[in-house]
């Protein structure tokens, strides 16, 4: 799944999750979301990894997208400024001033593609927009994704065609397979702190919400874990790849 030439040649770091899945390419304008469930409260979702992403697209994502693209049509509404016409002393003329548009105007918002699960991806129309894995036990699951907002689009060459491959991509290139998130909603209010602003509301519908910092995990690792290094060379499945 990787050119593994290129990646020796410019270094990049190769990292093996324990959830598994296929190869993504991931930096710091990747969003990350992983939700951590137990079969005991969360008696709606099947533990298996397709009715683990149906559920987390109905319930949570697609809400998201979808107030993500009301945001912007509101956003649209308001955000316009005001041209006033200007007598020669500077004071504006009695006729008052005209409206200029400068967001996305309502018809391209529209426009954009609606989020969906297609086989085993998330998708705006017919292009991925993130990577998923799962990991499952006998008590419960976790399912994460990394979400594109923006990437680098020649970092896409370290990765090549797999074999085996959804239907619905076809023979396509990651160039013509991928979309960027910032492309259809990069103009919005808040930028990509929208999209978790909205992933917390969808989430607080199903589930009560107490919030934790990374001081909070990391003092919680080193409590319980002894820190995040001798989890990392004891208990953790994650690795670094030595190519």
């Amino acid at each position: 799944l990787l050119d593994v030439d290129l990646v020796k040649e410019d270094g990049v770091q190769i990292i093996r999750r324990f959830s598994g899945g296929g190869t993504v390419v991931v930096d710091h304008s990747s969003l990350w979301t992983t939700f951590i469930g137990r079969d005991k409260d969360t008696p709606d979702v099947t533990p298996y990894p397709r009715e683990i992403m149906k559920w987390t697209a109905d319930e949570i994502f697609s809400p998201t997208f979808q107030q993500m693209k009301e945001s912007m049509l509101t956003q649209g509404y308001k955000k316009k400024t005001l041209m006033m016409e200007q007598k020669s002393c500077g004071f504006a003329s009695e006729q008052g001033g005209s409206m200029m548009q400068h967001s996305m105007d309502a018809e391209t918002i529209r426009d954009i593609p609606e989020f969906a699960l297609v086989e085993t991806d998330y998708v705006l129309g017919d292009k991925k927009i993130g990577g998923n894995a799962q990991a499952i036990t006998k008590d419960g699951w976790l399912h994460h994704t990394s979400f594109l907002w923006d990437y680098v689009d020649e970092h896409m060459r370290y990765l090549s065609l797999p074999e085996k491959r959804p239907e619905y991509r076809g023979d396509r290139s990651h160039d013509d397979f991928l979309v960027k998130l910032g492309d259809y909603f990069g103009r919005i209010e808040g930028g990509k702190r929208t999209f978790f602003k909205e992933v917390r509301k969808a989430t607080a519908e199903k589930f009560d919400l107490d919030e934790y910092t990374l001081k909070d995990a990391l003092d919680l690792i080193d409590s319980e874990l002894g820190g995040i290094q001798e989890y990392y060379d004891g208990k953790c499945r994650s690795k670094v790849v030595e190519l």
